[in-house]
């Protein structure tokens, strides 16, 4: 009975380690911000239509990269800044481009595609906000206004 048990749970390891090595594992693409300077690379709070250099860098996995595509969305709006096909086991790419010239939060979404049906994204936040000048120039302004009338 005991040589039947010893048996029977080695046919069972030997099923199960055939079994796991059947199955295929597939690498996916990498992606990640260019830092550095002059770059945007993280969440930023900016003055409104203030330049901005954005910049990624793939790799491939076990696939090739074969798609990439940019998208802006700012109040519930999404528009396509980069849609683009191509065929290679690297990829960059630098977006130069303007805040929006109204205060709100704008999010960019990079994301690479491989022909194994692999993907990655990465994703940041950017704030603009209306310069503390022309507050103080408005607020200056009122001033002036208030005291020609006295």
């Amino acid at each position: 009975m005991r040589k039947f048990t010893y048996f029977f749970l080695s046919v069972i390891l030997v099923g199960a380690t055939f079994i796991m090595s059947c199955s295929k594992s597939t690498k996916g693409p990498t992606l990640h911000f260019i830092s550095g300077t002059g770059y945007t690379f993280s969440n930023q709070t900016v003055q409104i239509s203030t330049p901005l250099l954005l910049g990624i860098s793939a790799t491939a996995g076990d696939g090739k990269l074969n798609h990439f595509v940019v998208k802006r969305t700012f109040q519930d709006t999404t528009t396509t800044a980069k849609d683009t096909s191509f065929g290679a086991t690297s990829f960059k790419y630098d977006l130069h481009t303007v805040a929006k010239g109204s205060p709100g939060n704008e999010t960019w979404v990079f994301t690479i595609l491989d022909n194994n049906g692999g993907s990655s994204a990465v994703t940041l936040t950017i704030t603009t906000t209306i310069p503390t000048s022309v507050n103080k120039k408005t607020s200056h302004r009122e001033a002036l206004l208030c005291l020609s009338r006295m």
